[in-house]
């Protein structure tokens, strides 16, 4: 919509320079200030507003946009600072898995193309966290197991166990992590599907020339790809053809 307006007004204010070039420009038609240049005026006038609006209207978004960053990233920054310590606390992943599921829908609001780059690039430390807060865990750490080195079994077992709380005791407890918020985290920790890698280059045939002077590291490392690949501990020769 603000596009829209200031595109209306830049229109409105260069009819008003036909209208009044018109008259100046035609050998047959008098220019009249009072008949010709009330309507040039008004013309400015109203694209002049329309561009003001169209310029509020843009600011508003871009501070919606930036409002919106902000708070993903306050988000996000919560759900890590609840998992840096790499606990397997029932409660404690939940309010993880919520806060990713807020940084989410607030993302979704993010539409700035410069905001949007900016969240890709937070996105992408984020990722690499919630990676690692799955990886490599065996299955006892997610039934909460103290000790997630204990077989699996008894680690379930143990999840339900009863316990002593406030001096009474607990017939069955849930130690295990919720599947809802572990796929909150799973999802955070994945690389999106539609995401364009802005790693789209590679070097062209003048720059790969030029390296052998400053980089002649690099260059060799080049070369040696052009003629042979590495697959399973061995060297194999490229096919030219």
């Amino acid at each position: 919509m603000a596009q829209v307006l200031m595109t209306l007004g830049w229109i409105l204010i260069g009819l008003s320079g036909v209208v009044v070039a018109y008259p100046l420009l035609a050998p047959l038609v008098k220019f009249d200030p009072l008949i010709d240049g009330l309507p040039a005026a008004v013309l400015i006038a109203l694209g002049g507003q329309l561009l003001t609006q169209g310029k509020h209207l843009k600011e508003t978004r871009e501070k919606r946009s930036l409002f919106y960053l902000d708070s993903c990233v306050k988000a996000y920054e919560e759900a890590r600072n609840l998992l840096a310590d790499a606990n397997n606390d029932r409660v404690t992943w939940i309010a993880a898995g919520r806060a990713l599921i807020h940084a989410k829908t607030l993302a979704s609001n993010v539409t700035e193309d410069s905001h949007l780059r900016v969240l890709e690039l937070h996105r992408l430390n984020y990722r690499g966290f919630f990676h690692d807060a799955l990886a490599d865990k065996p299955a006892a750490f997610f039934f909460g197991a103290a000790d997630p080195s204990i077989p699996t079994d008894r680690a379930a077992e143990l999840s339900t166990a009863r316990e002593e709380c406030g001096g009474r005791t607990v017939v069955s407890t849930a130690h295990e992590l919720s599947v809802k918020s572990l796929r909150a985290v799973w999802e955070a920790a994945q690389w999106p599907v539609d995401c364009e890698d802005p790693l789209n280059e590679s070097f062209s045939e003048e720059e790969h020339a030029k390296l052998l002077v400053l980089y002649p590291g690099l260059h060799e490392f080049l070369e040696h790809k052009k003629r042979w690949i590495s697959a399973c501990g061995r060297l194999l020769p490229r096919n030219r053809e």
